[in-house]
């Protein structure tokens, strides 16, 4: 029998945001993404995070603790037959790894009945992260994502 993790995952709040903004900033320097962000483009993000419109972020506890986050972003598609909730970012700070987190975030999203396919993308060499997504049954759905910065602000 599986060992069930006590993590406390909850939305986002304001109250989170100097907390969050520490834990983005170490994602975006531990090599795992090929992006730069800096506490502008952090603060754009955050409104949005705050309006819930379209991105769901959690803070993920554990043992009374903060011990990670994620972001995730809400879309539509054809293909999927409805909602698609993309996974943007997940990050566990160093000292919580090794406990489940990972996979019992995965279990709350999969578990929601506000979408019906889970999206999400890894970095070739973020091999750790690909070794999760993997044992939870995620697979390469063999497509190149492309991506270019409009002047949209």
């Amino acid at each position: 029998m599986a060992e069930t993790i006590h993590a406390d995952i909850r939305r986002m709040t304001e109250a989170d945001k100097t907390e969050y903004f520490t834990m983005s900033k170490d994602f975006y320097s531990s090599g795992v993404t090929n992006s730069l962000i800096d506490d502008s483009g952090r603060e754009k993000f955050w409104k949005e995070i705050i309006s819930g419109e379209i991105v769901r972020a959690y803070i993920i506890g554990y043992g009374n603790k903060t011990a990670g986050y994620a972001v995730c972003c809400m879309s539509a598609s054809q293909e999927a037959c409805g909602r698609v909730l993309w996974l943007d970012e997940l990050y566990i700070k160093p000292e919580f790894r090794g406990n489940g987190l990972g996979k019992a975030f995965f279990e709350f999203i999969e578990n929601s009945d506000e979408y019906g396919y889970v999206r999400l993308e890894v970095e070739h060499d973020n091999k750790r992260a690909l070794k999760l997504y993997q044992s939870l049954g995620y697979a390469d759905a063999n497509y190149l994502s492309l991506y270019k910065k409009t002047k949209a602000e």
